[in-house]
């Protein structure tokens, strides 16, 4: 059957039209296809943020730009330093969330502004665990989605997604500022070797570490120090001078006192670590129930809040929880997460996981608060989602010092006065023995400083630390390399978090609250008008295409 001319002609135009519309389309979704992978390569993009959160402060740019040519004028000419920003996660999972695309962003325009130098790459840990096996302190560190990696050759730094904001001292889960420039660059320093932090361990007081057969008992503790980015040195606190970039001392299950001006010595020991620690360094000291009377060191522990609890002539408390322990007689304690305060800081990203590790302290040493401290309650806050805790405030001469707990035992654990290795008895026959706990089995000590960062900034960002912890076993070899328990984990991240790398000075924050009435305000004003055009304008555009195409159409003869 032969079809009217009419018809035909309507098939043959609606033919067209849907070949057209589809060529359309396809042309559209390819366009669009093509500008996202170029503007994903090439960073395309107008930074719309009030901040701005995107977009390189000069300052960077300068400090980047001295660290990379003063390190590549060391090296062949053809051979520039290469770094490499390693995010743990897939491109569309940190593009997903506001903070880590942040994160990613910055990295990118380093990426951008230094191409020869500066290389990022991102990997799926969960799928992929083995590609981030390099950056591992041991086979047992855990790397997670929410980490960052920062490596040049042999040297790197991991950092955690909040490493690279500052967050509200009374609201550990809310950032009021973005500092990601500040933390890359700080990155960047260490592992380009610009700047290497010294960990400095006592060697002066018996510790296992004056010798090779000592060094090869705690080799994995060595490791971990190594993993957390510090050099190791060896120092006799009494004769040798503190290496001009040592940011951390730790002394290691110490047998002596240090030397005191007080009882004559030449030298006071405790003296140089008090200097020290006023240049907003950190000390660590590792201790447990056989530990001897440390006189003259526990009388300036105690200044910094710190108690080793003895009985009697200098006897110490072994701390027994049967309760929370791997051991029958209750001698290997699992800690206690502290999830709040600065001890919550630091096993936060333990504590974020399904099943956080076991922390197991061996033969441990109770801990207390110091009688010259407060003791400062804070209640939950259900609005943000904090909870109940406690900690230690002293303030007294222009001198501010808060004592946080990191680890603690369980409320039904108690402490047996120990002599020669064996329970000390009364008279009674009973055990010399404390109940009131729970006790402290890892503690950390801040004083705080407050300096000024940037413009209309004051942030208590230089701050000193000194850390306690109560169990020498903590630290041992087969504590660390054990996959069934986290302290090597914990120990990293207390080294991190303690750690005083160089801070690269002239960095602002950026700004995240909301400030009503200021430049940051007009800015807001001004990025939500670019956005409305922007997302307005093509389709403006489009009606208007289509307008003069129906008119023209509806008219024509």
């Amino acid at each position: 059957m032969k079809m009217p001319n009419g018809v035909s002609r309507k098939m043959r135009y609606g033919s067209a039209s849907a070949g057209i519309t589809a060529a359309v389309l396809c042309g559209v979704l390819l366009l669009n296809i093509l500008a996202t992978a170029l503007c994903s390569q090439f960073l395309w993009h107008i930074d719309l943020t009030p901040e701005p959160l995107y977009t390189l402060e000069d300052e960077t740019s300068f400090l980047l730009e001295q660290t990379l040519s003063a390190v590549d004028a060391k090296r062949d000419p053809k051979d520039p330093v290469q770094v490499d920003i390693i995010f743990c996660a897939d491109p569309d999972q940190l593009c997903g969330n506001e903070r880590t695309r942040a994160v990613y962003y910055t990295a990118l325009e380093l990426q951008k502004a230094f191409p020869a130098n500066i290389n990022v790459s991102t990997c799926d840990v969960w799928n992929n665990p083995s590609a981030v096996d390099a950056y591992r302190t041991n086979a047992y560190t855990s790397i997670y989605p929410s980490h960052v990696i920062v490596a040049s050759g042999s040297e790197f730094r991991v950092y955690n997604n909040d490493a690279f904001y500052s967050f509200y001292s009374d609201d550990l889960k809310k950032p009021f500022a973005y500092s990601g420039e500040k933390t890359f660059v700080k990155g960047i320093l260490a592992v380009t070797r610009a700047e290497a932090p010294i960990c400095a361990l006592t060697v002066n007081h018996g510790e296992p570490f004056a010798t090779e057969e000592g060094r090869a008992e705690y080799s994995e503790f060595l490791r971990v120090i190594e993993g957390a980015g510090y050099d190791i040195v060896y120092l006799d606190l009494e004769k040798d001078a503190i290496p001009e970039n040592c940011r951390l001392i730790i002394t290691f299950d110490p047998q002596t006192d240090f030397a005191s001006d007080f009882f004559g010595a030449e030298v006071s020991e405790v003296a140089r670590l008090d200097a020290y620690l006023e240049q907003s360094y950190s000390y660590m000291i590792f201790a447990d129930a056989d530990t001897p009377k440390l006189t003259n060191l526990e009388e300036y522990l105690e200044e910094w809040g710190i108690v080793f609890d003895r009985y009697n002539k200098g006897n110490a408390y072994e701390v027994i929880d049967t309760s929370a322990s791997l051991a029958p007689d209750g001698k290997v304690i699992i800690g206690q997460y502290e999830t709040e305060g600065g001890g919550g800081s630091i096993t936060q990203e333990m504590r974020a996981h399904t099943a956080p590790p076991k922390i197991i302290f061996g033969n441990a040493l109770s801990i207390s608060l110091s009688p010259t401290y407060t003791q400062t309650y804070v209640l939950a806050d259900e609005e943000k989602g904090t909870g109940a805790f406690t900690y230690g405030t002293y303030m007294k001469n222009m001198v501010t010092r808060n004592l946080y707990d990191v680890f603690r035992t369980s409320n039904l654990a108690y402490a047996n006065a120990k002599e020669n290795g064996a329970p000390v008895i009364d008279a009674q026959g009973e055990p010399v023995r404390k109940t009131d706990s729970p006790f402290k089995l890892m503690t950390m000590s801040e004083q705080v400083r407050m300096i000024s960062e940037g413009v209309g900034y004051t942030n208590a960002t230089n701050n000193s630390y000194v850390c306690a912890v109560g169990s020498v076993e903590f630290a041992s070899n087969s504590s660390l390399t054990s996959n069934a328990y986290g302290n090597a984990d914990a120990l990293l991240s207390t080294l991190r978090s303690i750690g005083k790398e160089v801070v690269p000075v002239g960095l602002e924050f950026k700004d995240l609250r909301q400030i009503e009435i200021t430049e940051k305000y007009n800015a807001r004003e001004t990025a939500v008008l670019q956005t409305v055009l922007l997302t307005a304008l093509p389709a403006v555009l489009t009606v208007c295409v289509g307008g003069v195409v129906l008119i023209k159409r509806k008219y024509r003869k």
